[in-house]
């Protein structure tokens, strides 16, 4: 399977006018990016919804995987929320690769607010393309 990135990707686009538009920084098997979500992400007033922090976890980890590795597809995540991230603040997203075989990256992410708090954090394994 090939995968085609035609900058339309929710999280990180730059051509999806809807989407999250994260810009990543990748340093060998970590990244990290800012982002600050707009009122159109929110669940409960003033709050951003869970589905996105969890989409924000998620490409922090599978999108590094598919940069580091060379094509990944997200297998497995689970998420723990610890306190809830508030619209329109700073929030500061982590992730990295954890471990490598054949087949599978194992990688962690955590999102974190302007006071350094963790909003939540997450653990997953990509499933390789090559």
């Amino acid at each position: 399977m090939l995968l085609d990135d035609d900058q339309y990707c929710f999280a990180c686009g730059m051509n999806n006018p809807d989407g999250l538009r994260i810009e990543w920084k990748i340093e060998g098997t970590s990244t990290s990016a800012e982002f600050i979500p707009d009122r159109k992400y929110q669940g409960w007033k003033g709050i951003l919804h869970g589905g996105i922090i969890a989409t924000v976890l998620d490409e922090a980890m599978t999108r590094l995987a598919c940069v580091v590795c060379g094509g990944a597809l997200t297998a497995e995540m689970t998420v723990r929320y610890v306190i809830p991230a508030r619209i329109g603040e700073p929030l500061f997203i982590k992730g990295e690769i954890v471990k490598e075989s054949r087949k599978i990256v194992e990688m962690r992410a955590s999102l974190c607010d302007k006071s350094g708090k963790i909003v939540a954090h997450a653990t997953g394994k990509s499933m390789k393309l090559k």
